[in-house]
């Protein structure tokens, strides 16, 4: 097998995908202009703008001229900014005090929207167009609280200007997660990877437990799943999802 850098495979996990409102139409993601990385990702594009986070700053590039990007604003949103996710014309931030969501204007720029408060924890989120899923992990954070628990919880952001915790399922050590349709897989490290089904949104069920993967972060690709672990870049085909499959695993390092 062979190795690659972190830094190869960090290009890998987000170029090589496009995707719009649903990932199984890949041929219609490409055209979307929106680039989807995993949930871990700490930027993201959607149309000519290029959106990256820090510690505690939302910054906006315009890349419609891609040989000369212009950084054009930087927001700060808070301490602790961890992750961004795109939804249409909206950027979900994870935080470690909660998940932030913002409305990019025709511009380009980010404006504030609303805000879902939870103890400080690592926090990845996914989402659709009525439900967010946010996984919290005790470990690794910053002076983790005082009731800080290892969770996935959903939220309703059928309201994006109120979303609201509608449920928490207790989790190992949550890491990324990643929602195809109905399907939403979650990673747990050493301890392998979940998949839940989505039949009911709000109480998800948990349907397969692959024990044997290290698993860190997932992008799914209507069928394909890429699983980035500590050591390795294992493609899953879940076009079965009662028989998911390696496709092919290679080795990453330094």
């Amino acid at each position: 097998m062979t190795k690659i850098s972190t830094f190869i495979l960090a290009l890998l996990a987000f170029f090589v995908l496009s995707c719009a409102e649903d990932s199984a139409d890949i041929s219609a993601a490409a055209s979307s202009g929106t680039g989807v990385g995993g949930s871990l990702a700490r930027f993201t594009i959607i149309g000519d703008y290029l959106y990256t986070v820090d510690n505690t700053t939302l910054a906006t590039f315009d890349i419609s001229a891609p040989e000369a990007p212009e950084k054009i604003d930087e927001t700060v949103v808070t301490r602790g900014v961890e992750t961004i996710f795109p939804l249409k014309d909206h950027l979900l931030l994870g935080t470690q005090n909660g998940m932030y969501i913002y409305r990019v204007s025709d511009n380009g720029l980010p404006a504030y929207v609303s805000e879902y408060q939870h103890v400080v924890s690592c926090d990845p989120v996914v989402a659709n167009q009525n439900y967010a899923y946010v996984t919290l992990r005790v470990s690794e954070c910053r002076e983790a609280a005082a009731g800080a628990a290892n969770t996935l919880d959903v939220i309703d952001i059928s309201n994006i200007e109120s979303p609201n915790l509608v449920n928490s399922l207790s989790l190992d050590g949550p890491y990324g997660l990643g929602l195809d349709g109905n399907v939403l897989f979650v990673c747990e490290g050493s301890n392998g990877l979940r998949v839940f089904n989505l039949d009911d949104p709000e109480s998800p069920e948990e349907i397969r437990y692959l024990n044997d993967i290290n698993a860190i972060d997932v992008i799914p690709l209507g069928g394909t799943l890429l699983v980035v672990g500590t050591d390795a870049l294992i493609q899953l085909d879940y076009t079965d999802i009662n028989n998911i499959q390696v496709i092919s695993v290679m080795s990453i390092g330094a």
